[in-house]
């Protein structure tokens, strides 16, 4: 009978760390893709920046110094990925359309922050498209929205 309630109480424990760590695994994958949009025309001015934060502050109901942390963390798993594939895939496994939905008008965000559209994010934008499997109606539908409420 101890022997199960120590199966049951381990069980219980690797099943919130991994609820913690996927938490985290997600929070860091949002994060790079934001870090993308933001850098894809080789600029992060600081308008891309704050825009990034108080995203991620929202999203998250995190404090400034967590969101620090979070992009700081989110850069150096950025820098020693190959690419966009691993984060965007476990994004893919783990939340619903809406909200891929959400992360992509989140990044349109980012990307109309200083008011302009460049090739580079254009382009960035449809690899998410891609890689995020989304609707390209929708996707096109987000980037009017957000383009219209930023002028």
């Amino acid at each position: 009978m101890l022997e199960l309630f120590r199966r049951i109480f381990n069980q219980n424990e690797e099943s919130l760390t991994s609820k913690e760590d996927r938490q985290e695994k997600l929070e860091i994958a949002t994060c790079v893709i934001l870090l993308e949009a933001a850098t894809a025309d080789s600029e992060f001015s600081e308008e891309e920046l704050q825009r990034i934060i108080s995203l991620l502050k929202v999203m998250f109901q995190m404090t400034d110094s967590s969101v620090n942390e979070l992009i700081e963390t989110s850069k150096r798993e950025r820098e020693n990925s190959p690419g966009l594939w691993h984060f965007t895939n476990l994004i893919n496994e783990n939340l619903s359309i809406d909200e891929k939905y959400e992360l992509m008008e989140m990044a349109w965000r980012v990307i109309y922050s200083d008011g302009t559209l460049d090739r580079f994010e254009n382009y960035i934008a449809h690899k998410l498209l891609n890689l995020l499997n989304l609707d390209h109606s929708k996707f096109i539908e987000l980037k009017l929205k957000v383009r219209n409420n930023s002028s």
